[in-house]
């Protein structure tokens, strides 16, 4: 595979296996699920007060980041088996996946480095994918 992620004139070309864009598209669905249930985990890494001290932010900057998040999600959804992104739709899964790797993290009871080092391999292989797609993604932007 060549780099998953370079800059055309038009925008940024997608290069992942069906496979990884479809569990990507997953992870994603999972996530956007599981950010609006206000007893998890994730609605409380996601979601929760950005003020950790209050029980919840003003309502209507709850709503702001709530269409924030499942409009990135739902952009990443929707273009998962695209071949290419324009930049905003290439931003938007930056977001996404920051989204996803925070979800995960969450669901792992991630809240520190050292937390990692007692994860499955297969635990440890999401987390460290998301990372570099993220990473990957932004050099693309970046070129």
């Amino acid at each position: 595979m060549s780099e998953p992620f370079r800059r055309s004139p038009s925008g940024i070309v997608v290069d992942l296996p069906d496979p990884l864009r479809t569990w990507l598209a997953t992870m994603a669905e999972e996530a956007g699920r599981d950010a609006v249930d206000p007893g998890g985990a994730v609605h409380r890494r996601i979601l929760g007060p950005i003020d950790p001290t209050a029980d919840h932010d003003d309502p209507l900057i709850e709503l702001q980041r709530q269409f924030g998040v499942e409009g990135s999600l739902s952009i990443l959804i929707a273009t998962a088996h695209a071949t290419e992104l324009n930049e905003e739709e290439a931003e938007q899964w930056i977001r996404a996946l920051q989204l996803v790797l925070a979800a995960t993290a969450a669901r792992l009871s991630i809240m520190e480095e050292d937390d990692v080092a007692g994860l499955s391999r297969e635990d440890a292989q999401t987390l460290t994918t998301l990372q570099a797609l993220i990473s990957l993604m932004i050099d693309a932007l970046d070129a």
